[in-house]
């Protein structure tokens, strides 16, 4: 419960406001009546309630299915077959073989490698060769260079 003007006129006591001698400004020289009320609200009591949801359930319902009968037929089979049956053979008492197996022995052999000798060869005596070429000289040639004088322009004109 509360009471709504009694929480706001604790606020402005708080604050000084209301001890406040009012001088005839802006027309505040009436008194004012406090009206005290209680309002009361019933708050329902909760009480259960059942919501229904919806979920899938699976049900197993009865439904014909195609099935191919299986028929025993009869193929016969003109092919002659073989059975091989082992026999006991009588052998003698087992004696020693030689088996004649060749073994692989590496053999070294010494190869020979051809290497050149040196032999004397004949040189001539070396000599002058003339080969044609241009010759650059240098000489001093007068040539006439103009400066020019550098005259600074106005910033406006």
């Amino acid at each position: 419960l509360w009471e709504l003007g009694s929480a706001q006129h604790d606020s402005y006591e708080s604050y000084g406001y209301d001890h406040q001698q009012s001088h005839g400004y802006y027309g505040n020289d009436y008194v004012q009546k406090e009206v005290k009320q209680v309002i009361t609200k019933k708050v329902p009591v909760p009480y259960p309630v059942e919501v229904e949801k919806h979920v899938p359930v699976e049900v197993k319902v009865p439904y014909p299915v195609e099935v191919e009968k299986k028929v025993p037929v009869v193929v016969e089979k003109k092919v002659p077959v073989y059975v091989e049956k082992k026999v006991p053979v009588h052998v003698d008492r087992p004696y020693p073989v030689e088996v004649k197996v060749p073994v692989h022995v590496p053999v070294y052999k010494k190869e020979y490698v051809e290497v050149p000798k040196p032999y004397a060869v004949h040189v001539e005596k070396p000599y002058p060769v003339y080969v044609k070429q241009p010759v650059y000289v240098e000489k001093q040639v007068p040539v006439t260079v103009h400066i020019k004088e550098h005259h600074k322009k106005p910033f406006w004109g």
